[in-house]
């Protein structure tokens, strides 16, 4: 393996440690220091909107301000913005406050399942059996991880659930509706504006400047990885590895985000695992894994 090719390894991988680190600091703002994941979300999309923006002008010499020249892509970021980078953050987050960090990530990367049915949707084409085999084995995975096996009952709240499926069906949307302002604006400028509109409409609902959390420098510390190193540096890693490695090698080392969710919940906040919620994590991580070589 060439240094070029481990580097782009080394940058995708950091970025998924990265980014489930950041759901594990987002679990121990909820349950440690009583902050909501409404407020974290206004605070998160706000500021790394901010970051990425500085980042796209001073650093790659973009010009920021190219999508307010159409009215037409403007009103394209508008609705990336809300349903697609807010809606993703909250969904994210609300079920990691309903649940875990560890569940609100592997059922959130149920999302490119969602991506291929709407694809066949779109094109009238029946899913592959190989397809329809993974959904079922990631469907089965997600019966297992919320009941634990006493399949009458779920193990965790259905209001996580219901989050963590609309977490799922959020980054499908995410995925697929800014196809074409990434194309024209690239990455920063498209992800940059959609956090920082995502953050005025976050901010309507729940104001950064008013929380009921609990200020110490430990919190500020959790907060400021979040928005930093969990957002903004992830996602610059992210896009830095795939100038390295291919962009299917790349998404599917970022797949292993659940797995170190999972890995960190067990070390950090002693996350008891049943057989059956291991045999869950399993069957949803490998079949993540081989449909990204679908997509």
């Amino acid at each position: 393996m060439g240094v070029i090719k481990r580097k782009g390894i080394m940058f995708a991988s950091l970025a998924a440690s990265f980014w489930a680190i950041s759901g594990m600091q987002g679990q121990s703002l909820f349950t440690k220091y009583q902050f909501q994941a409404d407020w974290l979300v206004s605070v998160r999309l706000f500021f790394s909107g901010i970051i990425l923006l500085t980042i796209a002008m001073l650093w790659k010499k973009e010009n920021i301000l190219a999508p307010f020249k159409s009215k037409k892509d403007l009103a394209a970021l508008l609705i990336f913005s809300v349903f697609g980078m807010f809606a993703v953050q909250l969904t994210y987050f609300k079920t990691i406050e309903a649940s875990n960090a560890s569940f609100g990530t592997i059922i959130q990367y149920t999302g490119p399942f969602f991506v291929i049915l709407y694809e066949s949707f779109r094109r009238r084409k029946v899913p592959s059996p190989l397809t329809i085999g993974l959904l079922f084995t990631t469907a089965l995975g997600v019966v297992f991880i919320a009941t634990k096996g006493e399949f009458t009952n779920l193990s965790i709240s259905s209001a996580a659930l219901v989050w963590g499926i609309g977490s799922a069906v959020s980054l499908a949307f995410y995925s697929l509706q800014p196809r074409g302002l990434l194309a024209k604006y690239g990455s920063f400028v498209t992800v940059g504006w959609g956090m920082l509109f995502g953050s005025v409409f976050s901010n309507m609902l729940q104001p950064m400047w008013q929380t009921d959390g609990i200020i110490t420098p430990a919190s500020v510390v959790s907060i400021f990885f979040v928005v930093t190193i969990g957002t903004a540096l992830a996602f610059l890693l992210y896009l830095s590895s795939l100038q390295y490695i291919s962009s299917s090698l790349a998404s599917t080392l970022t797949a292993f985000e659940p797995l170190l969710a999972t890995v960190f919940s067990i070390v950090v906040f002693q996350l008891p695992l049943t057989m059956f919620e291991v045999a869950g994590f399993l069957l949803v991580l490998g079949s993540i894994l081989l449909i990204q070589k679908k997509l």
